[in-house]
């Protein structure tokens, strides 16, 4: 009788713990929407991180993730009257870089870039996978319900248009008009290129000849050395940051255009226009240089991008010349 009553006990303990946590749980969550209301970001990344987290919970971690992106001057109102119709203007994606939140990154670690990151990540993972798993919608859809992960998903390509967006007007070095190279940095490519990297298929048979076409077919990009001073030169890249622009463009891709077309279905003709461009752009990647898909073209987990290409920089070199200088331009 009496290791009855014990275990007995132990059961009411843990239904009564259980219960609390949840209590927590959804007092946090109710606390941090209302804070959200009125823009009062920190306090609700406080509430929210003091609180039991849940991976498992799609409304937690959409919560947590508005919180960090509120930090980051994200606003989806803002997002679909004011930018997103400038997506493609320029085409494919040159128009991402004149959102009006796009000019907030004003260095490499700014603290804008640095919180919707944060955003992003706590999405991009939810379900708790790890650093070093790779960030499909199939893995988070293995996770989630199938309404849960497209809530998931639909919030990322959000968060992944705005971020992309400040990726391109920094390193990318964009005008008012979203024209790569005329803003008022120095750089007109992304990198400075080692022109002797080979390439399969040819000609052009190595990457200096192919940013030379490039930019006689009118792309700004033409040369080997105009890249931008905070993604370092060959030989010494800053693969973290690079790796930053792979994992974005991944991530959006991965998500597009299942999720975005249904968003934008007949009101955005450029998501036909951007399919296209996606599928030719990585076609020519990967038959440039043979092993790109495993290495590159298809990586969307950070620690596994900076991990494959630290030891040979070929791959995130030649992605960037063939996919990245050509979705602006």
């Amino acid at each position: 009788m009496k290791h009855l009553c014990f275990s007995l006990n132990i059961l009411l303990l843990s239904i009564l713990l259980g219960a609390c946590g949840k209590n927590e749980k959804e007092d946090a969550i109710r606390k941090a929407n209302f804070l959200l209301t009125t823009k009062k970001c920190d306090e609700a990344i406080t509430v929210m991180e003091s609180a039991p987290r849940d991976n498992l919970d799609a409304t937690f971690l959409r919560t947590l993730a508005s919180a960090y992106a509120c930090k980051a001057k994200f606003d989806v109102i803002e997002l679909f009257e004011n930018n997103l119709s400038l997506f493609a203007s320029p085409a494919p994606m040159g128009g991402t870089s004149r959102f009006s939140t796009s000019a907030d990154m004003t260095t490499a670690t700014d603290s804008d870039f640095v919180f919707l990151q944060r955003a992003i990540d706590t999405l991009l993972y939810a379900g708790g996978l790890t650093e070093d798993d790779e960030p499909t919608t199939a893995a988070r859809a293995a996770k989630f319900s199938a309404r849960d992960a497209d809530e998931i998903n639909i919030m990322l390509s959000y968060l992944l248009m705005v971020q992309i967006g400040r990726y391109f007007k920094y390193y990318g070095n964009t005008n008012a008009a979203g024209i790569k190279g005329a803003g008022a940095g120095a750089n007109q490519c992304f990198i400075n290129y080692d022109g002797a990297i080979t390439l399969s298929g040819g000609p052009p048979n190595n990457l200096a000849d192919y940013l030379a076409a490039l930019g006689g077919a009118g792309n700004n990009c033409s040369g080997t050395n105009q890249g931008h001073p905070d993604l370092g030169v060959p030989g010494s890249l800053e693969m973290g940051r690079l790796c930053q622009g792979v994992v974005l463009v991944n991530s959006f891709f991965n998500i597009f255009p299942s999720v975005l077309g249904a968003i934008a279905g007949t009101d955005f003709p450029w998501v036909d226009n951007l399919s296209t461009a996606i599928n030719d752009g990585k076609t020519l990647l990967n038959s440039a240089k043979p092993g790109a898909n495993a290495v590159v073209s298809n990586i969307m987990s950070q620690t596994n991008c900076v991990t494959l290409n630290t030891p040979d920089d070929d791959f995130i070199q030649v992605y960037f010349a063939i996919l990245m200088e050509n979705l602006l331009i």
